[in-house]
């Protein structure tokens, strides 16, 4: 269950002498945020011995070297590390309850004398049926390299999407790696969350570290249900509706065409229509009081069927959400 889920990363590298910063997520319920927080490290014999807790516990031989931050609102906590030896290399777990042999993420710990320090884990929190917008960094921007989006399991990352227009089947119709940017960074773009899209993600480009980052879908979501599924006639025409968060401001309104993985724009709030749409496809109303524009699509055909995304874009952040249009015959 997700009120049960604890994220982290699996693999730390720290250098000789110098600190590393652990962080770990939890769900934010009432049992996790007062449950008592623990670091420990196991020992030849399989025991996880502590060495710092929340319960203002720190193991003797750490003393002034190890501290653990507890931040609950955001169910984060943090352990650093300070004056790294080589004896501090093997696993360890980080893990809330009485016991060491609660909740865990376990991970290993590398002390080396030139070693680089991994970029801090990203967390993106996200709600039940709405969608999230991922930053992935900069690196090579060369555009041969496969940009790429995969969940952490067990003993490997499981693609879910990546750049050369591969789409896992849970994914269908929900997820974009957007066209990198001059600096070789990309977004991800997910909507339709849900729960079981929480989890540990890698995002990057091939051939590079990646980035680490922690997605939490909240489930208990203010979020309303919209239909997801559009139906019309051969010939005939359709009206639909967007929706967007009424508060927030907004550079473009969009409704883009999905398909393996891209999503071409075919009209925008500033006028724009695509050349091949032009004459049957038009933003008909928009109520920003009510975060809504309608889309009308006139001349319906079979090749129209689909999904189609509704956009908004704020900054770097995206809002969208996905629909799909069935196209019947007579």
């Amino acid at each position: 269950p997700v009120s049960s889920s604890l994220y982290g990363s699996r693999f730390l590298t720290g250098r000789l002498g110098g600190s590393i910063t652990h962080q770990c997520f939890y769900s934010t319920t009432p049992a996790n945020k007062y449950e008592r927080k623990y670091w420990c490290k196991i020992a030849a014999n399989g025991v996880c011995y502590t060495i710092v807790s929340s319960s203002s516990f720190t193991s003797g031989e750490y003393e002034g070297r190890v501290a653990l931050g507890d931040v609950p609102q955001n169910g984060t906590f943090t352990v650093t590390m300070t004056g790294l030896r080589s004896s501090d290399t093997g696993t360890y777990r980080c893990g809330i309850g009485s016991t060491n042999e609660g909740l865990y993420v376990s991970l290993n710990l590398t002390v080396l004398a030139d070693a680089t320090v991994p970029r801090p884990t990203q967390l993106i929190r996200g709600e039940l049926h709405g969608s999230v917008t991922v930053l992935c960094p900069s690196g090579d921007t060369q555009s041969d390299q496969k940009r790429f989006w995969c969940k952490v399991g067990r003993s490997s990352c499981a693609l879910m999407a990546s750049s050369d227009g591969y789409v896992g089947r849970r994914y269908q119709g929900r997820i974009l790696l957007t066209p990198q940017e001059s600096s070789g960074a990309f977004k991800v773009l997910i909507n339709d969350l849900k729960k079981e899209d929480s989890g540990l993600y890698l995002c990057g480009t091939q051939g590079l570290s990646p980035q680490e980052v922690v997605l939490q879908v909240a489930t208990a979501s203010v979020l309303p249900r919209r239909p997801k599924f559009l139906s019309g006639t051969v010939g005939g025409s359709l009206s639909f509706q967007c929706h967007h968060d009424p508060k927030g401001t907004y550079e473009k309104k969009y409704l883009c065409r999905w398909k393996g993985g891209s999503c071409p724009v075919l009209l925008d709030d500033g006028g724009f229509v695509l050349e091949s749409y032009k004459g049957r496809i038009e933003m008909s109303s928009s109520d920003p009081e009510h975060g809504s524009f309608t889309v009308l699509l006139r001349q319906l055909r079979e090749e129209d069927e689909g999904w189609y995304w509704c956009g908004a874009r704020s900054g770097h952040t995206e809002l969208t959400a996905s629909l799909e249009l069935l196209v019947h015959r007579g």
